[in-house]
């Protein structure tokens, strides 16, 4: 398992990234429970691995910041040919609102250019954090319940003020990054081993699961310590039912968008935005049925355009390097 990706856990990252996309559009209630987040910070933590200081300012680089900062130009240009094409004229229109991404944010608030990307600024912070608990405090019990208290204030105090690149809104959710980064694999071996044990995990997180959807649903009780007990046991039921279904090819879209999940961020959006003004034209308002085709289409899209930022431009999303500081050294020294 180490030093390889894990193909359910991939269909996970698929799973999340799919309901990012049906969410952003009109929906049955459902839809709004937010496990696709979690689901997708856990998943990511399992493949995190603390590398030094150089190493880990070039691989973030390359994979982190460059896709982010490539998918802001492509939807400021799509914002700018939209608003064209609506108006006549870019004469009102603000080529200033690129720079929000410096901007101060709260709450759920997103960025003005590609709000998707929050997801992306969320995982570096959650990757900095890791980066940082793990070299200084070095022990799991001591990284976890760091990780549990810095969730605990964020979701109930931080999470509120303005900060920059979504530093408030992702603390949250980094308790689930940190445990799929300390325990993820652990929980994978144990899950894949033949032993009687296997399944432990899955009824202990069934039982979770259900008394915090008891408690939740009988006592009022929306505390969001029940929240975590909750999240955590659906997505180790969930890691169970990919592991038993991923096999099966009719799985594989979940697979191919989880292994793609930035280009999907960066690009979903602006088909999503297409369709809503193209249906909205049609029928007038979008329905939920209207909101299923429009994630159906926006996905089917997504699936050539993939294909082709791999092919084409594989350093702009994350899939190759376009800065290598070891290269640049060499130059500067042959230079």
């Amino acid at each position: 398992m180490s030093g390889k990706r894990i193909d359910y856990i991939d269909y996970l990252k698929g799973l999340s990234i799919i309901w990012v996309v049906w969410y952003h559009t009109v929906q049955p209630w459902f839809v709004d429970f937010s496990f696709r987040m979690p689901l997708f910070f856990l998943a990511s933590g399992i493949f995190f691995k603390v590398a030094d200081i150089k190493t880990y300012v070039r691989k973030k680089t390359n994979q982190l910041i460059v896709p982010f900062i490539f998918f802001t130009i492509i939807y400021y240009v799509y914002l700018i040919v939209q608003y064209y094409l609506a108006k006549g004229s870019l004469i009102d229109f603000d080529f200033g609102c690129i720079w929000g991404v410096f901007a101060l944010h709260s709450g759920t608030e997103s960025f003005t250019v590609n709000p998707p990307l929050w997801f992306i600024c969320a995982l570096l912070c959650q990757q900095i954090l890791t980066w940082i608990l793990v070299k200084t405090l070095r022990q799991r019990w001591l990284i976890s319940l760091a990780a549990i208290t810095i969730s605990s204030i964020g979701c109930l105090y931080i999470q509120q003020l303005s900060t920059l690149f979504m530093f408030g809104r992702s603390l949250p959710y980094l308790v689930y990054y940190i445990f799929g980064h300390l325990y993820g694999k652990d929980l994978l071996k144990i899950i894949e081993s033949k032993s009687t044990k296997s399944y432990s995990p899955l009824i202990g997180a069934t039982v979770v699961y259900a008394l915090s959807i008891t408690l939740k649903y009988t006592t009022q009780i929306n505390e969001p310590l029940l929240t975590y007990f909750e999240t955590f046991g659906l997505i180790i039921i969930l890691i169970y039912l990919f592991k038993g279904i991923h096999y099966f090819r009719i799985a594989y879209p979940f697979w191919f968008y989880g292994r793609n999940s930035y280009i999907v961020l960066g690009v979903h959006e602006i088909y999503q935005t297409i369709f809503l003004i193209m249906f909205t034209h049609l029928y007038g308002e979008i329905n939920i049925l209207i909101g299923m085709l429009q994630t159906g289409l926006t996905l089917l899209l997504l699936w050539p355009t993939i294909n082709l930022l791999n092919k084409h431009l594989p350093m702009l999303v994350g899939k190759a390097e376009i800065i290598n500081f070891s290269v640049i050294k060499t130059k500067l020294c042959h230079s």
